[in-house]
C-alpha cells in the first residue's frame, strides 16, 4: 500500500461514505482555506488495485517566514481508529511521504470520543474512555498535547450534542428544563423563524458581531459549500403578533383569576390556602401580559415592520448538522430567541431524518457564559474527544522549534 494525491472528486466520493465523515474532511473545507492562504493537498493509502483504504485533508499554511513545515489534518484521519494495522500503515505511509517533501510535522484532531458526559458535567459511566487509542497513537510516533478544557487547541475538545430521533416529544424532553422553560416563553412573544439567503450574510454578520473572522470569510463559506449545505436563519419579532398573544394570554388569565377570585370568597373552602397562592402567582402573570402588552405597542411604533432578534448558521454535512455560528440582539437576549431559533431548527432536522446537531465548542465548566449556556441547555449530550496529536516528522527539526518558541515569545514581548 501506498499514500497518493487524490483528486476532490475522488475524496469526496470516499469522505462521504466513511463512518467519520465531517464537514471539514471535504474539499468545500479544502478550498476555502486555500482561498484563505493555505494549500490543500487530499492524501490516500491505497492498495494494490487503487482502493482508498483511508484518506485526509491535510492543510498547510502558505507562509514562507515559517521555519517548521507544518500540516494539518482538520478534526482527523478518515480511518477505522479500531483497526490497528491499518492505522500503523497509514501513519507509516504519511511520515515517508511527508518526509521527502520536507515536512517537521502534521497536526490533528481525531473526531474521536474519549468521554461523553450529560448537560450537567457529569460523566457517563455506560462506555470505556479511549485512552488505549492515545497510547496506541503514541507508540506510533504521535505526541498527545494533552486533555485541554478550554479553547487553546485548533478546534475545541469539549462539544455540546444533540442526538436526534424522529419522537420529537422524547426529544424534547431530553433537552433541559431550563432550556424548555425559555423555549415556551419565547414562543409567546410572536416570534418567527425564517430562512435566509446570501444577500442576508451582512445582516447576519452584524448580528454576531465579531469582527474576526471578517465577514468575506462567510461570504466564501457560502460560495465553496452551496446554498444547500450552508444556510443561515433568522429568528424575527413580529410585534402585531406579540401583540395579538399577549392579549390572548391575558384576557385567558383573567378569566381565570376572576374564578380564583370567586372561591377565595367561600370561606368554607378547604382548599382556601392552595387557592390564594394561585391567585397570587395568577396575579404575578396579569401584570406580566400586561407589561408585555404594552411592550408589543412600544416595539410596534418603533419597528412596524419587526426585528431581528438572533440569527444562525448551519453547515450540513451526511446525516449530521453543526452550528457554525450564532448571534443574538442583545437588546433581546432576555427574551431568548436564540433558543426559540435552534429549538425550531432542531426539531425539523429530526424530522427530515438527520441524525445529530453539533452546537459547538465549549469549555470545560460547560455554562461558562450567555453563549456556552444556550449550547449547553440545548444539548442532550457533552462530548469531549481525545484531543491534538502531533506526528513527528523531522525531530530534530520539531525539538528545535519546540524549545525556541518560549524563547522567541520572551524576546518579542514588548518591555
Amino acid at each position: 500500500m501506498q499514500i497518493i494525491l487524490l483528486d476532490e472528486a475522488r475524496f469526496d466520493n470516499f469522505a462521504i461514505n466513511h463512518p467519520n465523515h465531517n464537514y471539514y474532511q471535504t474539499s468545500n473545507y479544502g478550498r476555502l482555506m486555500t482561498k484563505h492562504g493555505h494549500n490543500s493537498y487530499y492524501l490516500g493509502l491505497v492498495d494494490d488495485i487503487g482502493n482508498i483504504k483511508a484518506a485526509t485533508l491535510m492543510i498547510v499554511k502558505n507562509d514562507s517566514k515559517e521555519k517548521r513545515k507544518m500540516g494539518y489534518a482538520p478534526r482527523g484521519f478518515l480511518i477505522d481508529w479500531n483497526d490497528d494495522e491499518l492505522v500503523k500503515n497509514f501513519t507509516d505511509g504519511l511520515k515517508e511521504f511527508l518526509s521527502k517533501r520536507n515536512f517537521t510535522y502534521l497536526k490533528l484532531d481525531p473526531l474521536v470520543v474519549y468521554k461523553e458526559h450529560n448537560t450537567n458535567g457529569e460523566e457517563n459511566t455506560f462506555g470505556e474512555s479511549n485512552s488505549s487509542l492515545v497510547q496506541k497513537l503514541q507508540g506510533l510516533g504521535y505526541i498527545h498535547m494533552g486533555y485541554n478544557n478550554g479553547y487553546e487547541a485548533s478546534k475545541p475538545r469539549w462539544n455540546a450534542i444533540t442526538t436526534l430521533n424522529s419522537n420529537i416529544i422524547s426529544l424534547y424532553n431530553s433537552i433541559s428544563k431550563e432550556a424548555r422553560d425559555k423555549i415556551s416563553d419565547a414562543a409567546k412573544m410572536g416570534n418567527k423563524v425564517y430562512k435566509g439567503n446570501q444577500n442576508d450574510i451582512t445582516l447576519l454578520y452584524n448580528i454576531i458581531n465579531k469582527k474576526n473572522p471578517p465577514i468575506d470569510y462567510y461570504l466564501d463559506y457560502y460560495q465553496f459549500f452551496g446554498q444547500n449545505a450552508f444556510e443561515i436563519y433568522f429568528n424575527k419579532l413580529e410585534p402585531i403578533s406579540y401583540v395579538n398573544s399577549s392579549k390572548t394570554l391575558y384576557e385567558k388569565e383573567e378569566q381565570r383569576n376572576n374564578v380564583l377570585n370567586m372561591q377565595m370568597q367561600d370561606f368554607n373552602n378547604p382548599n382556601k390556602d392552595q387557592i390564594m397562592n394561585e391567585k397570587l402567582k395568577s396575579d404575578e402573570l396579569l401584570a406580566k401580559y400586561k407589561k408585555n402588552m404594552l411592550e408589543a405597542s412600544r416595539l410596534f411604533q418603533q419597528y412596524p415592520s419587526g426585528i431581528i432578534t438572533a440569527g444562525t448558521i448551519v453547515i450540513k454535512h451526511g446525516n449530521k448538522i453543526a452550528f457554525l455560528e450564532s448571534g443574538v440582539n442583545e437588546s433581546f437576549k432576555e427574551d431568548y430567541p436564540e433558543y426559540l431559533l435552534k429549538w425550531q431548527l432542531i426539531e425539523t432536522f429530526a424530522k427530515q431524518g438527520y441524525k445529530e446537531v453539533n452546537l459547538g465548542g465549549l469549555t470545560s465548566d460547560l455554562k461558562k457564559d450567555y453563549e456556552s449556556t444556550v449550547k449547553t441547555e440545548l444539548a442532550n449530550k457533552i462530548v469531549e474527544y481525545v484531543g491534538e496529536f502531533d506526528l513527528v516528522i523531522n525531530k530534530k527539526a520539531y525539538y528545535t522549534g519546540s524549545k525556541l518558541t518560549p524563547i522567541l515569545n520572551w524576546l518579542n514581548t514588548p518591555i
